[in-house]
């Protein structure tokens, strides 16, 4: 179905201006998976990000002892929305550090190929739950998964994106270190890439124990050089020029 026919009315404020909290209140009243038109729900997140707000804020310094005067400055500060540039720009701020690592982290025509760093693409099962039960117990079944992985292997730092399928659902991607354990590579394939292109990729023995830690599909890579996984977990959170990406945010 489309939105209602009071549609500005209930997501927008009296001077037209789109309002997050109207928004939430207004989608959450529907069932996602059959009464929501994803496309509605876009419109409105791009009407939402794409109108700039300021936070107005003045400087007083009190040199009225010294100088007899108050100083004011008045100084208006973009806010930050989630998709604009000045998030875009934190995100970029964030993840800055990452840059420098170029180690490799293990030599492809070795005899023994190790790594302690792996991407992991999670796939949600769409026969478990509903597209917003999906989206409301998303972290909690990652940080599940996460925790029966440490209890196997240790240590574990990652940084971790997400992605709206073209169903609503859930795609996972996770740059995985691990601190007290090395991975053998098993093997290595060829894998196509969305654009048709082919790269290789390293398998590992216990891809198993990734499987047992979520419920739907999994794929894990070992990573060759830490800056090729930086780059391509990056990649996930960044495709903001793509309409999935909107539509990740929106559902965000």
């Amino acid at each position: 179905m489309s939105l209602r026919e009071q549609f500005r009315e209930e997501l927008y404020d009296s001077e037209s201006k789109p309002r997050l909290n109207y928004a939430r209140n207004y989608f959450l009243e529907f069932s996602l998976d059959k009464d929501i038109d994803f496309k509605e729900l876009v419109k409105f997140y791009k009407d939402w990000v794409e109108y700039d707000e300021y936070l107005v804020i003045q400087k007083q310094s009190d040199n009225l002892r010294i100088e007899g005067t108050i100083y004011r400055e008045t100084i208006a500060v973009k806010c930050c929305k989630r998709g604009n540039d000045k998030y875009w720009s934190r995100i970029d701020k964030r993840l800055r550090f990452l840059r420098s690592d170029k180690d490799t982290i293990f030599d492809p025509h070795g005899n023994v190929k190790t790594s302690n760093v792996l991407f992991v693409s999670l796939t949600h099962d769409i026969e478990r739950s509903t597209v917003r039960e999906a989206w409301e117990t998303v972290g909690e079944e990652f940080n599940k998964g996460i925790r029966n992985l440490r209890k196997k292997f240790g240590r574990i730092s990652y940084l971790r994106g997400w992605e709206s399928t073209g169903k609503g659902y859930l795609h996972i991607y996770v740059l995985m270190i691990f601190h007290d354990y090395q991975f053998r590579i098993a093997f290595s394939q060829l894998k196509r890439t969305k654009h048709g292109f082919y790269r290789r990729v390293y398998r590992i023995e216990e891809k198993t124990e990734f499987e047992r830690s979520y419920h739907g599909f999994v794929d894990v890579e070992a990573v060759r050089k830490m800056r090729e996984g930086i780059s391509h977990i990056t990649k996930y959170l960044r495709k903001s020029e793509y309409e999935v990406q909107n539509l990740t945010l929106a559902f965000c």
